[in-house]
């Protein structure tokens, strides 16, 4: 973890009518940082109605962080937007360590990480990013003056060495996480010929799933207020009901498509699950977070290909709610009409109306 490195926040915000989400974002932004082990000591908000092609904020605002970074000795700039190649080369070249919500994402994970799937997944993801960015970053060395690239240029051989290296390695590492795919998918159909449906938890990060996956299961996997505790799939047995109930990774705000095809194999669990638990902090403290958090939810769900009859909205944590607030945040979220169960994990509430409503939708399959 990045232990007392200070961080500063940027964010380019493009709508000049938006007077809320662009905070809720930062608010991600922030918890994300704080993860990740770094101290923020402040941020900068740029409006604009297109980022600049190069450098994503305008040249005067950068003059504005080169002073910040003079002053408070800045270790590193957090961009929540996803910055292009020439876009992260030139915020380096001026800033020093720049790094988008992409790279906070991963580094999050890799601190998280604890079996070879995962850390194959986030070292495909980090390479699918960073090559581009190593062929500009080399290219541009050679063009500067350091060597004079020829036909035989030692420079040049290094230069397509590593860009050799990395695909060949990006390569190996699709190729055995295919190898893993094919291995994930004989199981799949292991457990369908035993006739047990799989039912999977899935939803925002920091939701409970693992502590309603423990409960259910009997097991004691690792629970933590950080985010990402999960990455890679995990599998149990329902304690008195005859089902697999699979434990996945949390979603978040923005999760940049690239990233996600790169944990393409967790995410087939919940494609392929029979019923999917939605798992809702319904007590977030913040109702607009609480509904930018279901609504990124129930959109990469549908990205998925989950059908709506599939799904069970898990409402945790009412201990923190009034009956009446309850109420009110079921409305805000328009699920009256929805199959919602109510329930607080860390008490066990409300868990045998939840196997109810699991055993009854599996029954009208």
């Amino acid at each position: 973890m990045c232990s007392m490195q200070k961080a500063w926040l940027c964010l380019l915000r493009t709508d000049p009518h938006d007077h809320k989400l662009y905070k809720i974002y930062l608010e991600e932004l922030r918890s994300l940082v704080g993860a990740a082990g770094y101290t923020v000591i402040g941020e900068t908000i740029q409006t604009r109605r297109k980022p600049h092609v190069s450098l994503l904020f305008g040249r005067g605002k950068l003059e504005e962080l080169k002073e910040v970074k003079r002053q408070n000795d800045v270790d590193v700039f957090v961009f929540f937007n996803i910055l292009s190649t020439i876009q992260y080369y030139n915020l380096s070249s001026i800033l020093g360590n720049v790094i988008d919500r992409y790279d906070l994402t991963l580094q999050i994970f890799e601190e998280m990480s604890m079996d070879r799937v995962s850390k194959l997944q986030i070292e495909l993801a980090r390479l699918r990013k960073h090559i581009p960015i190593i062929k500009l970053l080399e290219s541009i060395r050679f063009k500067s003056g350091r060597e004079h690239p020829g036909p035989r240029s030692l420079g040049e051989y290094a230069y397509h060495r590593k860009l050799v290296n990395l695909v060949r390695r990006l390569k190996k590492i699709e190729r055995e996480l295919q190898r893993y795919r094919r291995m994930h998918s004989l199981h799949r159909r292991k457990r369908r010929k035993l006739g047990i449906p799989t039912v999977c938890l899935t939803g925002y990060y920091n939701a409970g799933k693992t502590t309603l996956f423990n409960l259910l299961t009997g097991q004691e996997k690792p629970v933590s207020p950080s985010p990402f505790t999960t990455l890679s799939s995990k599998y149990s047995k329902v304690q008195g009901l005859d089902v697999f109930l699979i434990d996945t990774i949390g979603f978040m705000t923005g999760l940049d498509p690239q990233l996600i095809e790169s944990f393409s194999i967790t995410l087939e669990d919940i494609k392929e699950s029979d019923l999917v638990l939605n798992v809702i902090d319904i007590a977030e403290n913040n109702i607009e977070l609480l509904k930018l958090r279901y609504r990124e939810v129930v959109n990469q769900l549908k990205r998925l290909g989950i059908e709506e009859h599939r799904i069970v909205y898990v409402l945790n944590k009412i201990d923190l709610l009034s009956d009446i607030d309850l109420e009110y945040r079921v409305k805000y979220l328009n699920l009256e009409n929805e199959s919602y169960v109510p329930i607080s994990a860390k008490r066990g509430e409300n868990i045998s109306l939840l196997t109810e409503a699991v055993a009854r939708k599996l029954a009208n399959k």
